[in-house]
C-alpha cells in the first residue's frame, strides 16, 4: 500500500489534534467571556491558529514536492471527485479560517501573538469591521468541521466497507 511522505502524515495528524484544541478553546472562550475574560486563551488560540497557518502552508510545499499515492483501484470515479473536493475545500478553509481569526484580532484593535511573540497588524484597527469579521471566522469555522465531518463520513464508509484507506495516512 502507497503511503503519503512521512512528513505529510506527521503535519496532518498534528493539526488534526490542534485543530481540535483550537476548536475547543474558541468555544470555551466565546462561552466565558463575560464573566471570566479569558485572555490567556485567546492568546493561545491566536498562536496555535498562526502555527496551524504556519504548518499548512509547510504541508502544501510538501504535498507539492513529493508523490502523491494513487488512489486505490475500489475507488470510484465519483468517489474520487468527492475525496478530492472536500480536500481542496479542506485546504482553502484551512488558509482561511486562520487569517479570518487574524483579521478579526486587527479589526477589534488587538496584536496576534506567536507565543511571545507580537506579530504586525496586518489589518487595520476598525469598528466597523468588528461585527463582520466577527461572524466571517465564526461561520467560516464550522463550514470548516462541516467539511471535516464529510471528510471523517468518507473515512468511516471505506472503513466500514474494509478498505484500508486509512493507511496512507497513518
Amino acid at each position: 500500500m502507497n503511503k503519503y511522505h512521512g512528513l505529510l502524515r506527521t503535519i496532518h495528524w498534528l493539526m488534526f489534534v490542534l485543530f481540535a484544541i483550537i476548536f475547543v478553546y474558541g468555544v470555551v472562550m466565546i462561552e466565558f467571556k463575560e464573566c471570566c475574560e479569558p485572555w490567556g486563551m485567546y492568546d493561545f488560540h491566536k498562536a496555535t491558529g498562526v502555527l496551524v497557518f504556519l504548518l499548512v502552508l509547510i504541508r502544501l510545499v510538501v504535498r507539492k514536492k513529493t508523490t502523491i499515492p494513487p488512489h486505490p483501484d475500489y475507488v470510484t470515479p465519483i468517489q474520487h471527485y468527492v475525496a478530492q473536493t472536500v480536500v481542496h475545500l479542506l485546504y482553502l478553509l484551512m488558509i482561511i479560517v486562520p487569517i479570518s481569526g487574524y483579521a478579526l484580532s486587527n479589526v477589534h484593535g488587538h496584536h496576534v501573538s506567536f507565543y511571545g511573540l507580537e506579530l504586525p497588524m496586518l489589518f487595520p484597527e476598525s469598528p466597523e469591521w468588528e461585527g463582520i469579521t466577527s461572524s466571517l471566522h465564526y461561520y467560516l469555522t464550522y463550514s470548516f468541521l462541516g467539511v471535516f465531518a464529510l471528510h471523517m463520513i468518507g473515512v468511516i464508509k471505506h472503513h466500514i466497507d474494509n478498505k484500508d484507506i486509512l493507511s496512507r495516512i497513518t
